[in-house]
């Protein structure tokens, strides 16, 4: 359990904050590659500074506070973007 100074965040905000799924968290901490605790209600909880670390590791910190659906749009190339 995080010290009380550090931001304690939900599953959803995690996604949100690391741009990645919600599934990809409780994935992340199953396989050991994040920390997290369950509340009594077994709901997961995250600090702030465990999924910027996370993020990092994934090579997603341009994506920091990006939600996962704006990740999730298709790139379109320029010959692409001409067509339409």
């Amino acid at each position: 359990m995080p010290d009380q100074t550090q931001d304690i965040l939900t599953t959803g905000e995690a996604a949100a904050l690391c741009g990645v799924s919600r599934s990809t968290l409780r994935r992340a901490v199953a396989q050991g590659q994040l920390i997290a605790w369950h509340t009594p209600g077994k709901h997961l909880r995250f600090t702030r500074g465990a999924c910027i670390d996370f993020a990092q590791a994934l090579g997603r910190v341009d994506l920091v506070g990006r939600s996962y659906q704006e990740n999730s749009a298709p790139i379109r190339s320029d010959a692409q973007a001409s067509i339409v």
